[in-house]
């Protein structure tokens, strides 16, 4: 899969929102989506995390975590869509 996503900061010029969302699509039984998340364990305090959330249960499932940079921004989005078009939910 070729990388298209664009970062936040490629887009609106800023960078990615602390506790901001980006959702990569759906099924009729959860939602893939990226998530800047504070982390005190993690180099700079920050990581992405690419989640699956179920629907039924409210559950979440975290598929990867990333770098708290443009690149793991990048990076993650991709993991995100490639999980979606895989329909990978753990």
């Amino acid at each position: 899969m070729a990388n298209t996503v664009k970062s936040n900061r490629q887009i609106w010029g800023t960078d990615f929102p602390s506790g901001g969302e980006w959702d990569a699509g759906c099924s009729q039984q959860g939602r893939w989506t990226v998530r800047l998340e504070a982390c005190r364990l993690y180099p700079g305090g920050k990581l992405f995390s690419v989640v699956y959330r179920v629907f039924a249960d409210r559950s979440e499932v975290v598929l990867g975590q990333f770098p708290a940079t443009e690149q793991g921004e990048s990076d993650a989005k991709t993991f995100a869509l490639a999980a979606l078009d895989a329909r990978r939910i753990s």
